[in-house]
């Protein structure tokens, strides 16, 4: 049977660097999975796009379809061996938000668990304006805090899709990274005693 771990988090949160960190010291055993970088394959392959951040801006119907062909990849994936997902809960485009996972997308996929990075709206402000590798949408405060509570929203839409449990772990400058990596590494733990 699959098994899927979705871990979510708006840009500047430090998600990745979390998940990378997590996944080198947890006993369990996972395939590091991107859901863009697996979109952006797709993209590129149709001729859509030639750089990750122009995905936002194709339109909705057509990241849909990109999410669905994704989607299906990593059940394959997950067949052979448990996924930790790196993914956006929610993704903010010209037009609006659109759902990383709408509901075709979480039932194909059907996670075991999700998990929230959050930090505060000037922690991932202070990040996104560090990160000069990346080409963001600059954001107040005020619209980081709203794409936060969103991406809450949505964990809790798609756990009504799939049954899976939430958990939300705070990445603040002052807790450390460190006490972040480690409540990531025992959500990873239990979930592969689950597993097994």
């Amino acid at each position: 049977m699959p098994f899927v771990v979705m871990i979510t988090g708006i840009p500047g949160v430090g998600k990745s660097t979390i998940t990378r960190l997590a996944l080198r010291r947890t006993r369990a055993k996972f395939k590091l999975v991107n859901f863009g970088d697996l979109m952006f394959e797709e993209a590129v392959k149709a001729g859509l796009v030639k750089h990750r951040d122009e995905m936002r801006k194709l339109d909705p119907k057509t990241q849909r379809e990109l999410q669905l062909k994704a989607a299906q990849k990593i059940v394959e994936i997950a067949r052979k061996e448990p996924v930790l997902l790196d993914t956006h809960a929610t993704i903010k485009t010209p037009v609006g938000y659109l759902l990383g996972f709408p509901r075709e997308v979480i039932e194909v996929i059907n996670p075991n668990f999700i998990v929230i990075i959050e930090a505060t709206p000037s922690e991932i402000l202070g990040r996104r304006l560090r990160d000069l590798k990346r080409d963001r949408d600059v954001e107040t405060e005020e619209q980081i805090e709203r794409h936060q509570d969103l991406n809450r929203a949505a964990a809790i839409s798609y756990a009504m899709h799939s049954n899976a449990l939430i958990k939300i772990i705070e990445n603040h400058e002052d807790k450390g990274l460190e006490e972040a990596v480690n409540e990531l590494v025992e959500v990873l733990d239990l979930a592969v005693s689950e597993y097994d």
